[in-house]
């Protein structure tokens, strides 16, 4: 199933979070999944009041890391490596702002709707089929894949709406939870193996 969660464990946090300015990644440090292309991005953002938190691992890391390093953005940018401990990750979702999917969509895209974090997508990218999850200008934004100074408009357009984002994340959490729970993945095979 295409599911990460069970209903209960989908929650979201939209109380005392006025101080929660961070851009989150979670997946693999591919090529594909374009992480080092949000970093770049990201360093055109520093003037704003946001920090990225990148948790994955993967071929990326040396480059991210070197960027990292010879840019000085060590207090902006933390590298957290892989991280499947379930409340580490809530954690981290409910200080986190928004999501980034600067490559293709996986299925981090219903573990970021699962905590009620929107997420902003690269446009035009061979996506997963976890993609159908994303409704724009609901639980998720475009941007021109590719597009250094596209996505840095999106995210000052979300930094500065950011108490709209948050009055919706249990939106987003409810609908995660209506449509992409184990329980909601897992019943059509069930009703299988009962008929």
């Amino acid at each position: 199933p295409n599911a990460l969660y069970f209903e209960h464990e989908m929650q979201h946090n939209d109380s005392g979070l006025n101080d929660t300015n961070n851009i989150i990644y979670v997946g693999r440090l591919t090529s594909a999944k374009k992480p080092f292309f949000l970093v770049k991005a990201f360093h055109k953002l520093l003037d704003l009041d946001m920090n990225l938190i990148i948790v994955g691992d993967g071929p990326e890391r040396k480059k991210i890391d070197e960027y990292v390093e010879v840019h000085n953005l060590d207090s902006r940018v933390q590298l957290m490596g892989h991280i499947n401990d379930f409340n580490q990750l809530r954690n981290l979702y409910k200080q986190a702002l928004i999501s980034v999917s600067p490559g293709y969509v996986g299925l981090s895209i219903t573990q970021s709707f699962a905590f009620g974090i929107p997420m902003l997508i690269s446009r035009n990218e061979n996506h997963s089929p976890e993609i159908e999850a994303a409704k724009e200008d609901e639980n998720a934004i475009f941007f021109e894949t590719d597009s250094i100074e596209n996505i840095c408009i999106k995210l000052q357009k979300v930094l500065k709406n950011k108490h709209e984002y948050i009055s919706n994340r249990a939106k987003i959490a409810n609908y995660c939870k209506r449509h992409y729970s184990i329980e909601k993945m897992s019943t059509p095979f069930i009703k299988l193996l009962i008929n």
